[in-house]
């Protein structure tokens, strides 16, 4: 967690009362770090045992002095290390000279030892101020690295009497390690002054996140330290002070908090038109109607562009959850009850989501581009903690990646996979993993055996490394935080937002789309659409693709409606007409003969679709493809008309056919049974090969273009309610 920096404005100048400091240290516990701090001396002397301290000893062999981090270099041998040309035999073969090293601990309290820091020589204030924010820091699960403190105490300018009283130049003269450090004890020390003048934080109409103690947002543990609350744009008096206290009283976290502040800026416009919008004591139903209606259709202030369905109905809720609590807590006995939402009058319908309104599936061609690229993964951060080289959380982000991407479930059930996820059943590999947003642990999902084999060999990786007590039971151990202890599984957004996406956005030379500018050179794929969502998306893409059927398919997805498995199987209208453009024209008959559609509306309502082509008999497209006369025999039927997105249907029908073959001879079948096959694999052979043929003759550019619209198509007729393939019979009805 970053601390944000210190404020020039915040407090210009602080009065130190002579009760401030005694203030302070009656709020230290008794006995802090005593093993490590002498009051008498006002010195600190690290211990190396004490896992709350930062303290290691320098990676090279014959070294002893102490260093901020584990498996890294004092300065010493880190110049020394460079002036040598950085050979690789130096932590073992270098010997050091004790004599140009500061020693770790010191007598002489005026040039305290690498693993010391003195406050003897700063106010009684600042002392008690940088001890109270260390204290606190401690109580947060911070570690203490007293080469920073050192560094921050020998910067202070001489007679400061508060920490309060700097400005935000000092902490940006620091190095980032001692200015975070310093940022985080301010921190801790605004508050407490805050409580000892006995302010309110929340009085006014802007609340300064730091001092009021929320916690950040949903599943975070720690408080907010960035940022405002505005409640001015809540124009209504009364309506502001009741989102104040609910505020105050409920303490939601600062993320909802802020979505309460905008729903009722938004009831607040509404009101603003309303002949009593001011006064509570005369609001009714209608005034609620004018609210919820200004919800259906408010737009995004930065741009105006219309918010999503999902976002307004986001919003009505957090509207709603402020409205039922100000309710029953009693803050709203003055306003009439008919001033309430009805959840049978005052909702936002739902609307179906289309793929174009997903729009995250990450094409197949951006995903091998990706994994192109996979060694640079996790390696934007030199990062080392509780024994793990930056190289082998790299390994770990890496194996992370092409888990999401091989098995299409949510990214917080990757990295919340267990150590034991791998099962075998009849020896075949199942992922075992909890679904979250269903509440539904402990699903299975089959998966490809090279998957599982990265993930035994990862399981093999993570046993050789150090153990990490607090994170033993999880595939992806927690890399913890600078100065933090490492505990659980690592953290999605860490993954998501950091890792993931430093990946794409600085590390990755370039992507490119399949399409082509006008001078014939691939365009540059936005990646702003590359999240790692989309592989979700892609991977129930690629089932519909193939054909998978939807039900399966919802297995796979653990889906609770095929509702939202079908979504996979829908292409935009938009671009089904292009692939019609482009594909109408194409159409032959059953002789190879050219039977082009003149445009795309005719190839629409003059056709329908049949497993191995188009039919354009007249009763058949009437009953949707469901009422063929000869039992779908279609390579014999003058109104078949194949085109290009059929080719991958005939070729299975064609290999479907020898194998009839084969079992016909087998069982020693009549003549006309196996002539009847024979007649067939020459029809459908001479259809697909009339395809390749028409393929083969157009340019790359253009066979590119129908080779993409002839998938578009087959997307969309895999979700058509045409007889199944392994339905037919393909028997002659003699």
């Amino acid at each position: 967690m970053t601390i944000a920096p210190l404020r020039s404005a915040a407090v210009a100048s602080v009065t130190v009362e002579p009760e401030w400091p005694s203030w302070l240290a009656a709020r230290l516990p008794s006995g802090w770090r005593a093993d490590e701090w002498d009051p008498v001396q006002a010195l600190f002397t690290a211990d190396p045992s004490n896992p709350t301290t930062s303290v290691f000893v320098c990676s090279v062999a014959s070294c002893a002095t102490h260093v901020a981090s584990n498996g890294s270099r004092c300065d010493a041998c880190k110049k020394a290390r460079y002036l040598l040309g950085n050979p690789a035999d130096f932590d073992t073969t270098h010997t050091p000279d004790p004599s140009r090293r500061r020693p770790n601990t010191s007598p002489n309290r005026a040039m305290p030892g690498v693993s010391q820091f003195s406050l003897a020589d700063v106010s009684p204030a600042v002392r008690q101020e940088l001890l109270y924010g260390l204290q606190q820091r401690d109580d947060a699960g911070i570690s203490l690295v007293p080469q920073r403190v050192r560094r921050i105490v020998a910067g202070l300018p001489s007679g400061l009497g508060s920490l309060l009283d700097l400005d935000a130049s000092f902490s940006s003269s620091l190095p980032a390690a001692a200015s975070g450090v310093l940022n985080g004890v301010l921190l801790h020390v605004r508050r407490a002054r805050v409580e000892f003048e006995g302010a309110d934080p929340t009085s006014g109409d802007v609340w300064e996140c730091a001092l009021i103690g929320l916690t950040a947002g949903r599943g975070r543990r720690y408080a907010a330290v960035h940022g405002d609350i505005d409640f001015r744009p809540v124009r209504q008096r009364w309506l502001r002070e009741l989102v104040k206290e609910y505020g105050r009283t409920a303490r939601p976290n600062v993320m909802d908090l802020r979505q309460t502040v905008y729903a009722a800026t938004i009831a607040s416009s509404a009101l603003a038109g309303r002949p009593h919008g001011d006064e509570p004591g005369l609001l009714a139903m209608a005034d609620m109607n004018a609210v919820v209606d200004m919800f259906r259709i408010t737009k995004r202030p930065e741009d105006g562009h219309d918010y999503s369905t999902s976002h307004r109905r986001a919003l009505l809720r957090h509207w709603r959850t402020f409205l039922e609590y100000a309710r029953q807590a009693g803050m709203m006995d003055h306003v009439p009850g008919g001033f309430a939402v009805n959840l049978r009058f005052h909702s936002i319908a739902a609307v179906e989501v289309t793929e174009d309104d997903l729009g995250r599936a990450i094409p197949e061609h951006v995903i091998a581009q990706l994994d192109a690229h996979l060694d640079l993964l996790g390696t934007s951060t030199g990062y080392a903690s509780g024994g793990w080289s930056a190289a082998d959380f790299a390994r770990m982000y890496q194996v992370v990646y092409a888990v999401l991407r091989d098995t299409g479930r949510r990214p917080g059930e990757i990295t919340s996979l267990r150590r034991d996820c791998l099962e075998r059943v009849d020896g075949k590999p199942t992922l075992i993993y909890d679904n979250h947003k269903r509440r539904r642990h402990g699903r299975r999902l089959p998966i490809s055996e090279s998957t599982a084999q990265l993930i035994e060999t990862w399981q093999k990786e993570l046993e050789a490394l150090p153990a990490v007590p607090a994170c033993a039971q999880w595939l992806f151990p927690s890399p913890g935080q600078r100065n933090r202890p490492r505990r659980g599984h690592l953290n999605t957004s860490q993954f998501c937002n950091r890792i993931f996406r430093n990946w794409i956005d600085e590390l990755i030379p370039g992507l490119v789309d399949d399409r082509l500018d006008e001078d014939g050179a691939p365009l540059a794929y936005d990646r702003t659409q590359v999240v790692p969502y989309g592989f979700r998306h892609a991977y129930a893409q690629r089932h519909a693709d193939a054909g998978t059927r939807p039900d399966v398919l919802r297995e796979l997805m653990d889906h609770r409606s095929l509702d939202v498995t079908m979504s996979y199987y829908k292409v935009s209208l938009s671009r089904k007409q292009e692939a019609v453009r482009t594909i109408a024209a194409l159409a032959v008959d059953r002789h190879g003969a050219d039977r082009g559609f003149g445009d795309p509306l005719a190839y629409e309502v003059e056709s329908v679709g049949v497993p191995y082509g188009g039919c354009t008999e007249p009763s058949n497209v009437k009953a949707g493809g469901g009422h063929c006369r000869i039992r779908f025999q279609c390579a014999g039927c003058d109104f078949y008309r194949p085109d290009p997105s059929y080719l991958p249907a005939l070729e299975q029908q064609v290999a479907d056919l020898r194998a009839d073959k084969e079992a016909a001879l087998a069982m020693e079948a009549a003549d006309w049974v196996v002539r009847n096959l024979d007649d067939q694999i020459r029809a459908y052979s001479k259809s697909a090969d009339e395809m390749r043929r028409k393929l083969d003759a157009l340019p790359a550019e253009e066979r590119a273009a129908v080779e993409s619209a002839s998938r578009e198509l087959r997307r969309a007729r895999s979700a058509a309610a045409f007889i199944p393939l392994q339905a037919l019979t393909t028997r002659s009805s003699e």
